[in-house]
């Protein structure tokens, strides 16, 4: 049977812009009938895979980019002791099929690979090694490494090596307000210091703020499959990746708005299956002073709903800083770490 550890984080934003579309503007979605302020997963994942958090509990996460000179250039710092050329003659090998482009302005030849992929310095060296061992450049392409755990949680598509596919083990949901969004418009001048009088730039920006509803999904059987490692192997990793959910908030606009906020509610259950709770919040929360505490309500209320409708096995722990949560379906902490199963 298949274990899934499911992620459920509520987190308040005051005035924030973390999350915009191609115009600039906040991102929003549609859903009871009411507009939310949303996050996407991807801007999520991003931000949790850059921190500091995850940084410091992974032994190397993968980097993920298109640019053939700039990682070569890394790779040569990072591996001093092995010949330049060698380095090069691998990554020319490793996967993706790589392209020059020459700048117009400054005449200059780059190369960039066809698709922006992750690559690990730790597969790298293994690489090289193999070519050093006697194996052929050309079969670098046929060669699959263990990924990294931000590529076995994320996945990966590799179409010069399907061998090297990664299915991902984690789904992540676009985060929405629990209640319905008012999209606010900032009016900001910049002043000009040596001007008498008026402004250097005037300009508008969107923001919101709300309480949001984070949610994830990690199949642990697949993690441990992907890594090639037992499911007590990677308990670190997941746990890290819970405090991620309740910790790491996207790095947009955060110089103007500094909504350096960690959640008040988290709530990590594990069942034979994925299960989100975001229709608890299908009929919009009343947006009052007591938002957060509404929403922890009918989280609980719907999550209890669930697991007695559907007869499904399931394993709560819960840390609630607004200590109004009441449940004797679960089991309730006051540390983050000490949730873990």
């Amino acid at each position: 049977m298949t274990t899934f550890i499911n992620i459920h984080t509520l987190i308040s934003h005051p005035s924030s812009m973390m999350n915009r579309d191609d115009s600039g503007l906040q991102k929003t979605a549609v859903f009871g009938g009411s507009v939310r302020s949303r996050i996407s997963s991807q801007c999520l994942k991003r931000s949790i895979r850059q921190s500091d958090l995850y940084v410091n509990a992974v032994e190397e996460k993968s980097i993920r980019t298109n640019k053939f000179d700039e990682l070569l250039q890394l790779c040569i710092e990072q591996m001093p002791d092995i010949d330049k050329k060698l380095i090069e003659d691998v990554l020319l090998n490793m996967g993706s099929k790589v392209k020059k482009e020459k700048d117009k302005e400054t005449a200059e030849i780059h190369r960039y690979f066809d698709a922006v992929q992750p690559y690990a310095l730790g597969a790298i060296r293994e690489a090289v090694n193999m070519v050093q061992a006697g194996i052929d450049l050309k079969e670098l392409k046929k060669t699959v490494h263990i990924p990294t755990f931000d590529v076995a949680l994320s996945g990966r598509m590799d179409a010069s090596c399907p061998d090297r596919n990664v299915e991902a083990a984690m789904s992540v949901a676009h985060s929405i307000t629990t209640h319905s969004a008012d999209i606010e418009v900032d009016w900001f001048t910049a002043c000009d210091d040596l001007a008498e009088q008026g402004s250097g730039h005037i300009g508008t920006t969107e923001f919101s703020s709300g309480v949001f509803y984070r949610y994830a999904s990690i199949n642990l059987d697949l993690l441990a499959e992907n890594v090639k490692a037992t499911i007590a192997d990677v308990a670190p990793i997941v746990k890290t990746i819970v405090r991620c959910f309740a910790q790491v908030t996207p790095s947009a606009k955060q110089k103007v708005f500094a909504a350096h906020n960690q959640a008040d509610f988290v709530l990590v259950t594990q069942s034979d299956q994925p299960l989100s709770l975001a229709n608890a919040f299908r009929k919009p929360i009343d947006n009052s002073g007591e938002v957060m505490e509404r929403s922890i309500e009918e989280l609980i209320k719907h999550y209890e709903k669930l697991i007695n409708a559907y007869d499904i096995d399931s394993k709560a722990m819960g840390l609630d800083l607004t200590e109004t949560a009441k449940s004797d379906q679960i089991i309730w902490v006051s540390k983050i770490s000490d949730i873990q199963f």
